[in-house]
């Protein structure tokens, strides 16, 4: 058994600044691509022994910006021309929401091209994200598809491993399942449905119960990517098995209860609104650490992690700045700032103006007297941020567009985080971030925590957004229309 290996994985905002470059992917070949995975594991030993897995290229990256075309371009090359020889099947780790630069439908044309490549019989199954877009098309290329059932993706390995398992069946069987699919036109934020509150745990709940009832081998319900102005961008059900009638059944069940939930998912925290409500929130005594989402600038769905918006409406509060409190201002992606504190060093003061290199659409950069307090190393032994502080403020600069989040934090896979800075924030009252929903590891910190619906390119307010190419009519900016979800077989 002969089964490739091959992915790109990122999810693009198209409302962002940045553009995806090279430099932005963890690229894995090789040894090192196979020792990401644990195929062994996964199969069990015997099995694996029978398979020549042909490791390729895996380039991933976090949520960014569009790619640049021609580094998509060279990856989808370079995919295409390892696929050298017969295969009986090709693993394709992806998110499922990547834009091009000027394009639209990248997982697409990819698919198309390893089919292309590889020819009709080879089994193609893909590791996906539920914010990840499955249109009709996509469905209809790939043979199998697993996706995320936890929001926040506690259940990356477990996805893997489902993508993995499906395919190696389907070999062996030496039959393709059959597929149902439906189109759900819904576009949500993750804000708005995380598997950890209602309605969210009982409509993605009802999966393993789905499967086990219907005896399909498999069922997946994916929420869309609401940041990406395309027009494939929509919620869907897919239902892989070898009975029609039970993965349509399946498959009607999952779409029906998402469509019926969807004036339900409402923003997943106990506290959101403005970011002045977020600060009034503080000064009227919240549990510290106050962790506050900078959700515009949702850095986990593309946003560029620079905007000073959220920094700025503090400075202008001047009796809050005088509490007593301590801020931090973590994860601004500023690499300019990050290396100029590593060339004056621990301990120094400099005169610097931090954020807003990319995006000052929403603020200027923001001037201070800054003592680099500590510079931040990462696991590999590389500088990955800086944490520099002003009086009551304290921020870390940093290269990387990752969140600020612990490198063990479960909801991210090997590779995803690669230059997180990371501190720990028990000595502040404070801690802004630059995501949107919470992950574990931020939880386990917060002694309190509230959702900022503030502006940028993950906007939570969708009426700011400049969007034109959504398939209409499409919930929630229309309501007033009755779908056909009816699921079809592929």
């Amino acid at each position: 058994m002969r089964i490739a290996v091959a992915g790109i994985h990122i999810e693009s905002s198209t409302f962002t600044l940045h553009v995806t470059r090279l430099d932005d992917f963890t690229v894995l070949r090789g040894q090192r691509l196979l020792d990401s995975f644990d195929f062994a594991g996964w199969l069990g030993d015997e099995l694996n022994d029978q398979i020549e897995w042909v490791p390729i290229v895996h380039a991933i990256t976090g949520a960014s910006g569009p790619v640049a075309p021609d580094v998509y371009d060279a990856l989808e090359a370079e995919i295409v021309a390892g696929l050298v020889g017969d295969f009986d099947g090709v693993y394709i780790p992806f998110h499922g929401a990547m834009n091009v630069l000027g394009r639209e439908r990248a997982e697409e044309r990819l698919v198309r091209a390893i089919r292309t490549a590889v020819g009709e019989r080879a089994v193609l199954s893909a590791s996906m994200d539920p914010h990840g877009n499955l249109s009709r098309e996509l469905a209809e290329l790939l043979d199998l598809a697993a996706c995320h059932r936890h929001a926040p993706h506690i259940d990356n390995v477990q996805t893997r491993e489902r993508a993995v398992v499906t395919l190696v069946d389907a070999i062996s069987r030496g039959e393709k399942p059959l597929k149902a699919w439906a189109r759900i036109p819904v576009l949500l934020p993750g804000e708005r449905t995380s598997t950890v509150v209602e309605p969210g745990a009982t409509v993605f709940g009802r999966l393993l119960p789905a499967i086990e009832r219907h005896r399909v081998v498999d069922a997946n319900l994916w929420i869309g990517f609401a940041w990406a102005d395309e027009e494939r961008n929509s919620a869907a059900v897919l239902v892989t098995g070898y009975d029609p009638a039970a993965i349509t059944a399946c498959a009607a069940e999952l779409a029906d209860a998402y469509w019926d939930a969807r004036d339900d998912f409402v923003i997943v925290t106990d506290h959101s609104g403005t970011l002045d409500e977020g600060l009034d929130f503080v000064e009227a005594g919240a549990a510290t650490p106050v962790f506050i989402s900078d959700s515009g600038d949702n850095v986990t769905a593309g946003g560029t992690g620079d905007v000073t918006f959220a920094l700025r409406a503090l400075l202008g509060r001047p009796a809050l700045l005088a509490s007593g409190r301590r801020f931090l201002f973590a994860g601004i992606v500023d690499r300019d700032a990050l290396a100029t504190a590593v060339a004056v060093g621990e301990g120094a003061t400099l005169e610097l103006a931090v954020g807003a290199a990319l995006d000052s659409r929403y603020g200027a950069a923001v001037d201070g007297v800054w003592c680099v307090e500590r510079l931040i190393t990462g696991p590999g032994g590389r500088v990955d941020g800086a944490l520099l502080t002003d009086g009551p403020v304290s921020v870390t600069v940093q290269w990387a567009r990752d969140p600020f989040v612990d490198p063990a934090d479960p909801a991210f896979p090997s590779g995803v985080t690669a230059g997180v800075a990371f501190v720990d924030p028990g000595g502040y009252d404070v801690v802004v971030v630059k995501n949107g929903y919470q992950f574990p590891s931020q939880l386990a910190h917060a002694g309190s925590s509230f959702m900022a619906l503030t502006p940028g390119g993950t906007d939570l307010d969708f009426d700011r957004l400049p969007i034109a190419r959504w398939s209409r009519p499409m919930f929630p900016l229309d309501r007033a229309f009755s779908p056909d979800l009816t699921p079809v077989i592929l």
